[in-house]
């Protein structure tokens, strides 16, 4: 049995990088429900807090556990975030350019005449 080298993924810190900045933006977006932004303020207090389900002390399982709820976390909260509002931020398609109160009022555009009793004959 052969041993294959593993490659590295060179774009697996960029992609870290860039969900930490989409966090951090859905964070500040105020479409961006108040429930779903619990998670990223629970996963921090977790990495912060000195009870942990693997102790610091054990340095690899320690510090992995801590990453894997970062990891974990910034997938979640990028779930739960609106998607329309995800794409904007990723460069996609914009978002609806509509008001987030479901009851205001629809705008239809369209033409219309006005016509006199003496233009009855057209």
């Amino acid at each position: 049995m052969t041993k294959q080298k593993r490659q590295a993924d060179p774009d697996l810190l960029a992609r870290l990088w860039q969900n930490l900045v989409l966090s951090w933006r859905l964070l500040l977006d105020r479409r961006v429900s108040s429930t779903a932004k619990l998670i990223p303020v629970a996963m921090i207090a977790y990495i912060l807090s000195p009870i942990d389900l693997l102790p610091d002390v054990l340095l690899p399982f320690g510090v992995a556990d801590d990453i894997g709820v970062l990891l974990l976390g910034l997938q979640w909260f990028i779930r739960s975030a609106p998607q329309g509002v995800v794409d904007e931020y990723r460069g996609g398609r914009p978002a609806p350019a509509q008001d987030s109160d479901p009851n205001a009022p629809q705008i239809i555009e369209g033409q219309y005449h006005i016509y006199d009793n003496d233009d009855e004959n057209r």
